[in-house]
């Protein structure tokens, strides 16, 4: 019989749960709900990579409903979408562990679903934001501007990593690619960012407080200086 701790010990090697301790909030709180979700989906002939394509559905959703509706339900529905999508995107891995599947593209469509969460979440907090402007004094524009540009400067420097690692094979670049070799500021910053973390937690308190221009704003920043020390840490 398929349990949550048969999951997880399969799934879970000694390595990999030292690595995925570093970000707080997917550890302690996605990784065991993703297990629980991961039960149905294994009794099921999707395969991983089905899995990681289909995470990427509630993330269209979820911005497409704050472009209709500012209703404080539909903002709230909204958050679930990209919560939902955090938990897919553990569920395609264990899935891949579980049942020993490999595949050269698993890790490429991945980390495509991973990267339009990046974009979506900030583009959409920017524009629930546009709705809520109660505690700054930006026109709309502003705050979809600030939210699309605080999504771009999450996907930069990964941009120029993996440019880097192909074109020079540059070792600064290989060393900021996993998270084996954070140090404090790295780890603090990658929960601070990570949008299977803390920021999605941030997101949530945002849109019931109704402080999303506050949270686009101050992303916006926070994700200018984290591009701009790793990017000055790659190409140095």
């Amino acid at each position: 019989m398929i349990s949550v701790k048969s999951i997880e010990q399969k799934t879970m090697t000694e390595e990999k749960k030292r690595e995925a301790k570093k970000d707080i909030v997917a550890f302690y709180v996605g990784r065991p709900l993703s297990y629980i979700l991961t039960i149905p989906f294994l009794k099921t002939k999707m395969t991983p990579n089905q899995i990681s394509i289909l995470s990427i559905v509630p993330l269209i959703i979820g911005t497409a409903l704050v472009t209709i509706s500012s209703n404080q339900f539909v903002l709230l529905l909204s958050w679930f979408c990209f919560f939902l999508w955090n938990l897919l995107d553990g569920v395609d891995g264990n899935v891949a562990r579980f049942k020993g599947i490999t595949s050269p593209m698993g890790s490429v469509i991945d980390a495509m679903a991973g990267y339009a969460a990046m974009y979506l979440s900030f583009l959409t907090m920017g524009i629930i934001a546009s709705d809520y402007s109660q505690t700054l004094f930006f026109t709309q524009k502003t705050y979809l501007i600030l939210g699309s540009l605080s999504g771009v400067f999450v996907l930069f420097p990964r941009l120029i990593m993996h440019k880097a690692i192909n074109t020079v094979g540059n070792k600064n670049s290989e060393h900021y690619k996993g998270r084996k070799n954070l140090g404090i500021i790295e780890m603090i910053a990658l929960n601070i960012t990570s949008i299977t973390g803390f920021a999605q937690i941030f997101m949530l308190f945002a849109i019931l407080l109704k402080l999303s221009d506050l949270f686009t704003l101050v992303y916006f920043l926070i994700n200018l200086l984290v591009m701009v020390i790793s990017i000055k840490k790659i190409i140095k």
